[in-house]
């Protein structure tokens, strides 16, 4: 009965032993992923009541996370957008040069100034049509169309392009002063954004969000703060701009016979490069001031994010020597258990009788 007695306590005990092995392993395991890491192996549990403070700071390190990622890409978009707009007014201001020097009389250069706004037409068309990471700068919210229609290629919409309508309109030239304004007038009509004819601007001349649809492209800049920072091509410093090149692209002022009408053409057509380009350096202006206010939030923000990730450390790290001392404990236990065990697995019914 004796001996039953002490095999009985013999299993227990090898029972015992081999639960404390796991336990042990466990514990191993902890310890070298908190000495690989220097992260606390069981955070939660290791915290206690703290728990709810580590993952508070988790939730704002996301968020703010979030926000540096989206704010880094969104100042690169208005950093480009603005340069685009600088190019888009160097190009103006070329055209804009050439013709104060030719003026509505000089009749030597007006092959010239039509073939340099010819040119910034389809330069500005390029500068335009500008896209970040395949969305289009200038597009507003349907960013996934190029905005501006290529001068000669004709639209889907209207089966026109461009310079057809252009064409149609000045023909051979105005006659006279009335003549040249009145087409004045109808380049003023297509220019609009109303309406909705064939040969009007926003189904010939542009392919993006159309200037009735409400809302622009805006951004969640930080918590409480959101800035509306679309700038399209349909906007009127863009339309005034091709207006002005259009008319001086339409024909070779020098050909305008009539001085009356030479003067009312050129005087239309330089004044709407002059409204245009005020228009776009505004536009320009304000994605310039907004670019630096996300810059700004950019930097307050990575020290934010500094500030929640060394905090979170304070509370969830590990002392990786510490935790290389206690695996060094927990390996000899585990031998010195693991050699009882064998022990206790060798000893047989006989042993006790």
């Amino acid at each position: 009965m004796i001996s039953m007695t002490r095999s009985l306590g013999s299993l227990q005990s090898t029972i015992a032993r081999t639960r404390q092995i796991g336990e042990l392993d466990r514990k191993l395991g902890e310890a070298g992923q908190e000495m690989s890491t220097s992260r606390k192996a069981d955070v939660y549990r290791a915290l206690g009541n703290r728990s709810a403070e580590a993952l508070a700071l988790r939730s704002e390190t996301q968020r703010m996370e979030g926000f540096v990622l989206s704010n880094e890409l969104l100042s690169y978009r208005l950093d480009t957008g603005a340069q685009a707009l600088g190019e888009i007014r160097d190009t103006i201001g070329g055209v804009q040069d050439l013709a104060a020097q030719t003026g509505a009389n000089g009749l030597t250069r007006g092959k010239e100034l039509q073939a340099a706004a010819r040119a910034a037409i389809e330069q500005l068309v390029g500068q335009a049509n500008r896209t970040v990471q395949g969305s289009a700068l200038f597009g507003g919210l349907d960013s996934g169309k190029l905005p501006l229609q290529p001068w000669d290629q004709a639209n889907p919409r209207s089966g026109l392009a461009p310079s057809e309508v252009i064409d149609a309109i000045y023909g051979a030239g105005p006659t006279d002063a009335a003549d040249a304004a009145a087409m004045a007038d109808q380049l003023v009509a297509v220019f609009s954004t109303g309406g909705a004819a064939a040969e009007g601007f926003e189904q010939t001349f542009y392919n993006g969000s159309p200037a009735s649809e409400p809302g622009r492209l805006s951004a969640r800049i930080d918590v409480d703060e959101t800035i509306d920072y679309g700038v399209q091509a349909n906007d009127p410093g863009m339309r005034d701009t091709l207006r002005g090149l259009a008319m001086l692209a339409a024909g070779d002022i020098s050909e305008i016979e009539d001085p009356a009408a030479r003067k009312a053409w050129f005087d239309e057509a330089f004044n709407a490069l002059g409204t245009g380009a005020a228009g776009i350096l505004a536009a320009e202006s304000r994605m310039g001031a907004q670019h630096a206010r996300v810059e700004e939030l950019r930097a307050s923000q990575a020290l934010r994010l500094d500030l929640y990730r060394s905090q979170t450390n304070a509370l969830e790290g590990a002392d990786p020597y510490e935790a290389a001392t206690r695996l060094n404990k927990l390996e000899t236990q585990l031998e010195a258990t693991y050699a009882v065990t064998a022990k206790l697995a060798r000893l047989s019914f006989l042993n006790y009788m």
